[in-house]
């Protein structure tokens, strides 16, 4: 499916400019910078800020965490989390930056940094700035709701990009419920908005500039920055070498881990026509795998994970925990839902759920647009479709109706930030008791992230609606179970075993077929009842 649409052939007139962005109260502009900086490596040997800590630099233990103020697609003030140390310094533009040497001093501590005193929630003290930062991140989103109340849900989730060997979390977490009690304290919002203002960005492309000297240990490169689609368009089309970046959160780790070269670099994050998610009342390709009239959201490729999976809850609210269990708040902050997809990792947590929606992807080159399932475009492990000048404007995620139902579950070593074992999502379609359409995305089980075609014929047909055990034990789920066990052949590696994988992936097909039992039984430790003594 082709579109035309209307964008410029000769690239944009760049803008040579700083990157200017406020650090706490001091405003930044910085020049001539490599594209690979991070805000950690920025902060610590450029800025003389060494409050945040590097541990992993691979966004997973959260010493590094600091806190980023701008405003979202529709206007509204937010205050996020981030890891430091993977995300490009140049990305701070025109945003407002706080680490937990910003925030409060010695004798007049930040509420978020007095609780954690009370409460004894720091013992060796290398952990805890980052720590701070995501309290703090969600302080500011409470205060500027005006809604005090956290619950130790909503501390556990925030803290799940931070990692602690001292404490044993619950120190932490009781300062986190304690927090808000003492009444807000902070920069006013108008006060923010004043500030973001002064640093916002013209709808200008811009960079700032080819690597000056002084940065040791990076090559030189450009970090190109595009204000629209058109823009975009023509850079890329100018520039097919560039390596496009949204929230750095995979490309990082080639700076910090591999010591790649970056060569220049496409930033995307502030093309305003990608970070909209909109919904169409017709997806051509949906409909046709769903036999009827499928409406989709279409989530541009700068929308955070955070974001596109807090729109997709509510249409799949059987997902919640899928969507909690993809790495961390920190990291689906800075992450996108189409980097995810262009990836094309085998064990990515997106794609199972898109493939068995039925999910497809918008590309996008000068003006010219086509869409394509997702299942067509990986090619094999690391390989696409993607041609010359192309790239992700959207990802379309179909909404079948309230007649198919959606579950996605997750097998790894840790609940939150692990890399899935296995990873199965199913979308089945039930009329009269019995499956009628079904939808299997499987991820860990081959060289790429796939669409079980045997095990979803086999499921057809299959009578739900009777009690649980009456459906584990029915000839037609052993035959879709054992489809789905015989239709990969998977890896051994060091997260399981290739006989893991087979029969974990059929354990989680009964486990959403299960969902759909009279009575339907408890799944996980979580949804069994008490033990009466």
């Amino acid at each position: 499916m082709v579109a035309d649409l209307s964008s410029p052939d000769t690239p944009p007139e760049l803008r040579v400019r700083p990157v200017r962005f406020w650090h706490g109260p001091r405003l930044v502009e910085l020049g001539g910078l490599p594209p690979a900086l991070t805000v950690l490596e920025w902060l610590r040997e450029q800025a003389g800020c060494h409050a945040a800590k590097e541990g992993c630099a691979e966004g997973d233990c959260g010493a590094c965490t600091v806190a980023v103020t701008d405003l979202d697609v529709a206007g509204n003030l937010r205050v996020r989390a981030i890891n430091a140390c993977i995300q490009p310094v140049a990305a701070l533009d025109g945003k407002l930056l706080a680490t937990a040497g910003d925030i409060g001093e010695p004798g007049a501590l930040h509420p978020v940094q007095a609780a954690m005193v009370a409460h004894h929630g720091s013992q060796c003290g290398f952990c805890t700035p980052g720590i701070v930062m995501s309290l703090y991140a969600m302080y500011e989103g409470r205060r500027l709701a005006d809604d005090a109340a956290v619950c130790r849900e909503d501390a556990v989730r925030a803290l799940s990009g931070n990692l602690c060997r001292c404490t044993g979390y619950r120190p932490i977490l009781d300062a986190a419920q304690a927090m808000c009690a003492p009444g807000w304290q902070g920069e006013t919002a108008d006060g923010m908005r004043e500030r973001l203002a002064q640093v916002a960005p013209g709808p200008q492309a811009w960079t700032p500039g080819e690597t000056a000297q002084g940065f040791d240990g990076h090559a030189r490169g450009r970090f190109l920055a595009p204000r629209t689609l058109a823009q975009l368009a023509a850079l890329r089309a100018a520039h097919p070498d560039s390596r496009i970046v949204a929230g750095a959160t995979d490309v990082g780790l080639w700076v910090t881990k591999h010591h790649r070269a970056l060569g220049d670099v496409l930033w995307i994050g502030g093309v305003s026509e990608l970070a909209a998610i909109d919904r169409i009342g017709r997806d051509p390709l949906a409909s046709s795998r769903w036999d009827g009239e499928v409406p989709c959201l279409e989530i541009g490729a700068a929308v955070s994970v955070e974001d596109a999976w807090r729109a997709l809850t509510q249409h799949f609210a059987a997902c919640a925990d899928y969507f909690d269990r993809f790495a961390s708040v920190p990291v689906r902050n800075s992450a996108t839902l189409a980097g995810n997809v262009a990836n094309g990792s085998p064990i990515g947590d997106t794609a199972p759920l898109l493939i068995a929606l039925g999910g497809s992807i918008v590309l996008h080159r000068q003006g010219r647009e086509r869409v394509l399932p997702l299942t067509d475009f990986y090619h094999g492990y690391q390989k696409n479709d993607l041609r010359p000048g192309e790239f992700i404007r959207a990802v379309r995620v179909p909404l079948p109706g309230a007649d198919v139902a959606v579950h996605a579950w997750k097998l790894s070593k840790r609940i939150e930030q692990d890399i899935s074992a296995v990873a199965l999502a199913t979308a089945l379609r039930v009329q009269g008791g019995r499956i009628v359409a079904a939808g299997v995305g499987v991820g860990g089980m081959a060289a790429v992230s796939s669409r079980a075609t045997r095990t979803e014929q086999a499921l057809l047909g299959l009578r739900v609606d009777v009690p649980a055990a009456s459906l584990r034990d029915s000839a037609g789920m052993r035959a879709a179970w054992q489809a789905m066990h015989d239709e990969f052949d998977p890896l051994d590696d060091l997260r399981a075993s290739a006989a893991y994988r087979r029969q974990a992936a059929a354990n989680l097909l009964l486990r959403s077929c299960l969902q759909l039992a009279r009575q339907a039984p408890a799944t996980r430790l979580g949804e069994l009842a008490a033990i009466q003594a």
